[in-house]
């Protein structure tokens, strides 16, 4: 998989204050008040959302329940693939506003 994979995502969201881009050691993503609300992992992205857009948006076929290993899938994550990385975007976008 192309390393370069997440240069669009972090582009986007360079210039934005409300903003923080975890790189370098430890998890990588995106960060909004300290936490993160979407991160990169396994090649893929997992973004924090209401329970009810999660729902909605695995229901819609945009991504799966992100289960982060412990067998459970989380109720306000959802994962989604790099080959759905166009809407990237679009869905850390819609995070920012259900987070604030």
């Amino acid at each position: 998989m192309d390393r370069n994979i997440y240069e669009e995502l972090k582009k986007h969201f360079r210039d934005n204050p409300e903003v923080e881009i975890a790189e370098g050691k430890g998890a990588q993503g995106l960060k909004h008040n300290g936490k993160m609300f979407a991160m990169f992992y396994k090649g893929d992205l997992t973004v924090k959302l209401t329970p009810n857009s999660v729902n909605r948006l695995i229901e819609n076929g945009v991504g799966l329940p992100h289960d982060p290993g412990t067998g459970k899938p989380m109720k306000d994550r959802i994962l989604i693939s790099a080959a759905k990385q166009d809407r990237w975007v679009e869905m850390c976008e819609l995070s920012l506003r259900e987070i604030r």
